[in-house]
């Protein structure tokens, strides 16, 4: 019988962040992926052609500059490295005019004015309270378990700690149209809310401020998303750690109310002499457990745990030529820009497009986002040849069930190709080499924990946010399973950004009072 310090269950980038900080501080862990390929949300594969890299899931790493993990892991010293473009949003409309989102915000404002001076001003506010000011704010609230909202409104003073918090009780939409009087401004800021897996219900305004914060940076990591997973994998193995893909966990060992070990679908049992860390689903998890060992409360949230109104329908294409965006002509930045919204025209559409999705009925007008990952690194795609997506917003199961995705995918491709080339012309039946469909129910197939294409483990809505996610009991990482945590995205964090390993990785380096090699982000605090 094998026996670690740790064991990990699910070798996701949660799962593999705490692995690999967990090996720094010195102990044996074993990674155990029920999928042949680790990785989980960071996962790259040749899904169109051979030598055109898809990334099925994560591609637009969110203020991964900002990351404890790049400095505390040596990431690069691994093998992984991200790129920042300069031209980080683009916007094409159906009436041919384009705005761009740049890192430089001169040329931003530039943008926005030539359809609102007064929402440029209000951009060049808000860029410099979010993401110059307050940005050290935002990493120590995602790199440190949740605060309680008094607690939370205790630790900010000042005018921008009060402006913020004035964002709290409000909706998505509400909290855009607040700052910003242009409809094609405010229809771009509503989609972008939606893109983090935000439901536009009153309480959620807080994701507004955070996302401004990030905004501007984007980054793509170079050669595929795959390769943060495989460079925290080398990270883990370095320690002396153990990583098994095919292996299924059913069940997590619990013996006189502690974690002690697990047990693999065929029978082999693994101890951990130290902790059991869970880095699937929060409800999968009691599951594993038995749902018997947490109190009622967290029981029954997460019975009716919300995975989402809405999931993503990928569209991938192997292209000889990257798109050329007729809106180009308007603003050439356009066809420059990393993360390319369209398909959308005004706010009634959007919120149509999301009832839609809600009653599980395909989009009249599909919107959403994408990019053309050549565009930055060649490497993406064989010499000379470019590989592009677009993920509209989409509902996991169409009418007649989830699988009517795998009957109508070629009409499906047919419809977003079509869509898409209505703004980018050039994607002729010449230039399309070809393409490949990645459909909600392929999200969950790939990815268990992703029940219902939920990409972040659970929706982002006020019972699902900052200290109520999970469950207010469970929100510091910790379960009254002694010896038991939690590290995945259906916990405070969530993205591509490691934010749940990184905290579950301190409240386990207190508990066994482990001598830390890195430096704990500091709590969050302002005063400005």
């Amino acid at each position: 019988m094998a026996s670690f310090d740790g064991v990990i269950v699910g070798a996701g980038h949660n799962g593999l962040t705490l692995g690999a900080y967990m090996a720094r501080a010195g102990l044996k862990v074993c990674v155990l992926e029920a999928a042949p390929r680790i990785g989980g949300g960071c996962s790259t594969e040749d899904a169109t052609a051979p030598g055109f890299r898809c990334n099925l899931h994560s591609n637009f790493y969110i203020a991964f500059s900002s990351s404890p993990l790049m400095r505390d892991l040596e990431l690069a010293r691994y093998g992984f490295a991200y790129i920042e473009p300069p031209v980080q949003n683009g916007i094409a409309m159906r009436d041919g005019t384009a705005l761009t989102i740049h890192k430089d915000v001169e040329r931003t404002c530039v943008s926005l004015a030539r359809f609102s001076r007064r929402d440029a001003e209000a951009f060049r506010y808000l860029n410099e309270t979010y993401a110059v000011k307050m940005r050290p704010f935002f990493t120590s609230l995602l790199y440190n378990p949740p605060l309680a909202p008094d607690e939370l409104k205790a630790r900010l003073a000042g005018p921008e700690g009060r402006e913020f918090l004035a964002h709290a009780p409000l909706d998505l939409f509400g909290a855009v149209d607040r700052h910003f009087e242009d409809q094609r401004i405010r229809t771009l800021f509503k989609l972008l809310m939606h893109v983090t897996t935000g439901e536009n219900v009153p309480g959620t305004g807080l994701i507004f401020p955070m996302i401004l914060a990030s905004i501007t940076h984007l980054a793509l990591p170079a050669g595929g998303s795959a390769s943060l997973s495989h460079a925290l994998a080398r990270v883990i193995e370095a320690g002396g750690g153990t990583i098994r893909t095919d292996a299924p966990v059913r069940e997590i060992v619990v013996e006189s109310n502690r974690a002690a070990g697990v047990r693999l679908a065929d029978g082999t049992r693994i101890d951990a002499a130290r902790f059991v860390a869970s880095g699937i689903d929060a409800p999968g998890t009691l599951a594993l457990a038995g749902a018997e060992r947490f109190p009622a409360p967290v029981r029954e949230k997460l019975d009716g745990w919300h995975w989402g109104d809405h999931s993503l329908v990928t569209l991938h294409l192997a292209l000889n030529a990257p798109p050329d965006y007729a809106a180009a002509a308007f603003d050439p930045d356009l066809n420059r820009a990393f993360n390319v919204f369209f398909g959308f025209d005004d706010t009634e559409q959007v919120v149509r497009c999301f009832e839609q999705c809600k009653r599980g009925e395909f989009p009249d007008w599909p919107m959403g986002n994408g990019a053309c990952n050549t565009l930055f690194d060649p490497t993406y795609a064989p010499q000379g040849k470019h590989a592009a997506f677009w993920w509209p917003f989409a509902p996991y199961a169409l009418p007649g069930g989830p699988q009517e995705w795998d009957r109508r995918k070629d009409e499906v491709t047919a419809r977003l190709l079509e869509v898409w080339r209505e703004y980018a012309p050039n994607l002729t039946p010449d230039n399309v080499l070809a393409t490949f469909l990645f459909t909600p129910i392929d999200i969950e197939r790939g990815n268990a924990a992703m029940r219902r294409g939920a990409v972040r483990l659970g929706a982002y809505v006020p019972a699902q946010l900052g200290i109520n996610r999970p469950h207010p009991l469970l929100s510091q990482n910790r379960t009254p399973v002694e010896g038991l945590y939690l590290c995945s995205s259906s916990c405070h964090g969530g993205g591509a950004n490691g934010g749940p390993g990184y905290n579950a990785a301190n409240a386990i380096a207190a508990d066994l009072k482990l001598a830390r090699p890195w430096t704990p982000i500091a709590p969050p605090e302002w005063s400005g």
